[in-house]
């Protein structure tokens, strides 16, 4: 059964503002988005252009799945940490243990300066 369906749609500009601001504001727009996991592999990526694409893509990915969620549990940044499978995104969601059946399938995708992503949240019980 499906719990949730969240989607978010974002501008590419508005991340590419942010990195083009220097390395202080993108590792501190880094530390408050990503989880832990997503900061260790963003530390690996040099390409101001490769950067933004990360952090967009992670940034509209965890705002559906928050709206996918919601009001089943309030989520934080860090509580969702996105992976990926060659090009498939996995969003990972640290649950209540009363969540904890749930399934998260997620989907991006990038054209023209924007970045989408759609969640849909499913009940496994």
């Amino acid at each position: 059964m499906i719990l949730g369906v969240g989607i978010d749609i974002l501008s590419l500009a508005r991340i590419q503002a942010v990195v083009a601001r220097g390395p202080k504001y993108t590792q501190r727009f880094a530390r408050r988005v990503l989880s832990t996991p997503e900061r260790l592999r963003f530390a690996s990526i040099t390409s101001a252009a490769a950067q933004a694409d990360f952090l967009a893509a992670r940034w509209c990915l965890k705002e559906a799945t928050y709206k996918a969620a919601f009001p089943h549990q309030s989520l934080r940044w860090h509580d969702i940490s996105v992976t990926t499978d060659g090009r498939k995104p996995h969003v990972h969601v640290h649950w209540l243990p009363e969540l904890a059946h749930l399934a998260v399938h997620a989907s991006l995708s990038h054209d023209a300066g924007l970045v989408a992503s759609y969640v849909v949240i499913e009940n496994t019980k």
